[in-house]
């Protein structure tokens, strides 16, 4: 475990549990046990080296796009479906190397050939190949590092397939092929159940997830629920135990059942989908039942040792993930709190649990521990049962299918309704090496006497309020302009938290589909960009949220926003209040939000310097913001024009700015000479889409940037632009290193 984290990102980290462990060893007296643990680092070591050079050496830029045609091979389930898109991981079938293929269907005909696809295939397509992108933004997942532990390191865009054939197998893949045959079946079967039986099937079952499944899992996500749907593969270890209740009961040999249970491990795995949770059931049981055969008695802690091993020979970065953290994590705390009472175990669950989840997903429900108690027994008794029961009654009784979908849709919105009562804490991410610590002192914990027990506890409850209290009251600021992709959004805060502002939320825009592309739920990806950044520094709420106009790439996302934090007034130019094309937005606000119209004459935090007069919240009449940040000044033009530039700087042919953000994302429509020579900005700020059709920034504006000597830099290359600052000092930083614009 110690090596994989030296070499899966965390060096630091991993030399500190090498030194603990080998420190362990020691501390053993025995030649054996040391020279035993030596030569398994060495092994261990050899291999993570030799995968990473093998990675290393596959990857390729993930900024310039190349045109390829090639072959690829993959399995029917592993096609994953959204609206017209599809996605899959395929081979290489020329390298071996594994890939991520994305490809949009052209027609109703085609996109139910492929759903009817049940066989491997072997395409020939053309497309373009480009490396997997990074995190662009600061606490964002990390799509780049997450495929990188398993392999991969390229994504192809399908332009065109060329040719479609059934791949050839050899006879040692018959009876893989056989099982992802199966899977393909059950998944496609569990998409045709209803409602939330649909969800629960999928992501019990086959191990797929449904595109409803962020909608209807919310509740269970706050409250910490998590590993009860998939992620421990807790339903594994059930489902495994009820086959050999029913193998008991019908009286089937011992010796009969155990060969065919360990020799269908390997299928059931692939059948389930192949996660983390249930590669560690299915290998923790094949373990101890390989034991058996062998005649050695293998412990629950040894088979989870095994399991660990295993997996992260299959995956080095296995620790580094939420899903496997929770999985292995909760496994080995049910294994060694056994003996302890009820009420303790909940505890040490909670307190072994609590570290992954605020590093993962930066909050925390004070009614965890209770829902956990009450769920966790009904999880087999209710949840997966109802489960079961409407998959394999739908063929035959429908309605009894319908039933077991509004149980299950019932408990989901108890669970929401549960989730949003007082006590959800937006702590924000701890830094890493205190989550270790919260983990080291949680073990430590139980090694104590009961009476002692309740001491450390207050401790260990106190340093969790010391990192919250230094996390919601930072001594810096921060001027932080977010990678949307094609749109706008920035974050103004001041230290302590004491004023926070934002400018536009980002958005896509929304194209119109062909009637026969199937319906997909709504996502917003702030959740995963800078609403999600917010969460990681425990904001709850947003003083001033300023909307510079209408368009869908500065507020598309506003319903995430109003969903999801607290807002206490937006601030739109003047105008635009009256407009109803985007006023359906605020329906989705789940606390009173005031919407107050500005103009150059509003007394408000930022100095307006446009629009000068109420009109329709176009990019002519978008709100330009300046404010003072860190010793420097910040001029924000939204969208505004040239038109608009000449007015403010007719206005005040005085104005100056240190920082300035580009208008309309460096287009030629805005950044004038005169405005640019006015303005005399130490940097520019461009905010633009990668490979956007608009062909932002411009060249004609990169260009007046060099005539004016004005370095620029833009989030198409750099990612997430942030000023931190102390007083009037601060630094700049960018979670990519791109290069600058000019």
């Amino acid at each position: 475990m110690a090596i994989s984290v030296v070499f899966g990102g965390h060096p630091v980290a991993g030399m500190g549990l090498v030194a603990l462990t080998l420190g362990r060893v020691v501390s053993l007296r025995s030649r054996r046990t040391f020279l035993m643990t030596l030569l398994l680092a060495v092994i261990f070591s050899g291999i993570f080296v030799w995968r990473q050079s093998q990675v290393t050496r596959r990857q390729v830029s993930a900024f310039h796009p190349t045109n390829v045609t090639l072959a690829m091979t993959f399995q029917p389930d592993a096609l994953v479906f959204h609206g017209a898109s599809y996605y899959f991981v395929a081979r290489n079938q020329q390298t071996g190397e594994p890939l991520t293929v994305r490809g949009w269907v052209q027609s109703a005909r085609e996109l139910q050939r492929l759903k009817q696809l049940r066989r491997p295939q072997l395409w020939r397509v053309s497309g373009q190949q480009v490396g997997i992108l990074p995190a662009t933004n600061f606490n964002q997942f990390d799509g780049a590092s997450y495929w990188h532990h398993r392999g991969v390191t390229k994504s192809v865009k399908v332009v065109s397939v060329l040719q479609r054939q059934t791949a050839p197998s050899s006879p040692l893949q018959v009876v893989s092929n056989w099982w992802h045959r199966q899977r393909t079946r059950l998944i496609r079967y569990c998409d045709q159940l209803p409602g939330a039986l649909r969800v629960y099937a999928l992501g019990l079952l086959p191990g797929s997830r449904a595109a409803e499944a962020v909608q209807e899992l919310q509740g269970m996500q706050q409250l910490g629920l998590l590993h009860l749907f998939a992620i421990s593969g807790l339903h594994v270890a059930l489902l495994l135990t009820a086959v050999e209740w029913l193998c008991v009961h019908l009286r089937i040999q011992r010796e009969h059942w155990e060969w065919g249970l360990l020799l269908g491990l390997p299928g059931y795995f692939i059948l389930a989908g192949g996660g983390s949770g249930v590669l560690r059931a299915c290998l923790m049981r094949g373990i101890q039942l390989g034991g058996r055969k062998i005649r050695v008695r293998v412990s629950t802690l040894d088979a989870w040792a095994g399991a660990l091993a295993i997996g992260l020979l299959v995956n080095p970065g296995l620790l580094f993930e939420l899903g496997s953290q929770l999985s292995y994590g909760l496994s080995l705390g049910l294994i060694l709190l056994a003996q302890e009472s009820h009420w303790w175990r909940q505890v040490g669950l909670t307190l072994l649990g609590l570290p992954s989840l605020l590093n993962g997903i930066f909050q925390w429900h004070m009614l965890t521990i209770l829902t956990n108690v009450v769920l966790v027994p009904l999880f087999p008794l209710v949840m997966l049962p109802v489960t079961l029961v409407g998959v394999v009654s739908f063929p035959w009784l429908p309605v009894i299918s319908g039933w077991s979908a509004t149980v299950l849709a019932m408990l989901d919105g108890g669970l929401a309704r549960l989730a949003e009562l007082p006590g959800n804490v937006s702590f924000g991410k701890p830094w890493w090496w205190v989550c270790w610590l919260w983990l080291v002192v949680s073990w430590w914990l139980f090694t104590r006497p009961p009476r002692q027990r309740r001491q450390w506890l207050v401790g260990l409850l106190a340093s969790y309020g010391v990192a919250y209290g230094l996390i919601h009251l930072p001594l810096h600021g921060e001027v932080a302009y977010f990678d949307v992709g094609q749109g706008d959004s920035i974050l103004l805060r001041e230290p302590f938290n004491r004023r926070i502002a934002m400018i536009d939320t980002g958005g896509h825009l929304a194209f119109p589909q062909p009637k026969w592309v199937p319906r997909t739920p709504t996502t917003y990806a702030a959740t995963h960009t800078n609403l999600n950044y917010l969460r990681s520094l425990g904001i709850d709420h947003i003083d001033d949220l300023y909307l510079t106009h209408h368009d869908a790439d500065h507020i598309g996302d506003l319903p995430a926003f109003l969903q999801a934090i607290k807002v206490k007034r937006l601030l739109v130019p003047a105008g635009m209040e009256t407009e109803p094309g985007w006023q359906h937005l605020l329906a989705h606000s789940r606390f009173p939000v005031k919407v107050q119209p500005i103009t150059i004459a509003s007394q408000v935090p930022l100095r307006v310097r446009h629009p000068y007069e109420a009109a329709p919240a176009e990019n002519a009449n978008s709100l330009a913001l300046q404010g003072n940040f860190g010793g420097l000044n910040f001029l924000f033009m939204g969208d505004l024009d040239q038109t608009g530039e000449q007015k403010i700087i007719g206005d005040d042919p005085q104005l100056r700015t240190d920082v300035l953000k580009l208008g309309h994302h460096g287009s030629k429509t805005a950044s004038a000479p005169a405005f640019i020579d006015q303005l005399r900005p130490r940097w520019a700020i461009i905010s633009a889409g990668r490979e956007n059709r608009y062909g932002h920034p411009h060249a004609e504006t990169l260009a007046t940037l060099r005539a004016a000597d004005v370095p620029a830099v833009s989030t198409q290359t750099s990612g997430m632009i942030r000023y931190v600052y102390a007083g009037k000092h601060g630094v700049w930083q960018t979670k990519l290193k791109g290069e600058r614009d000019s």
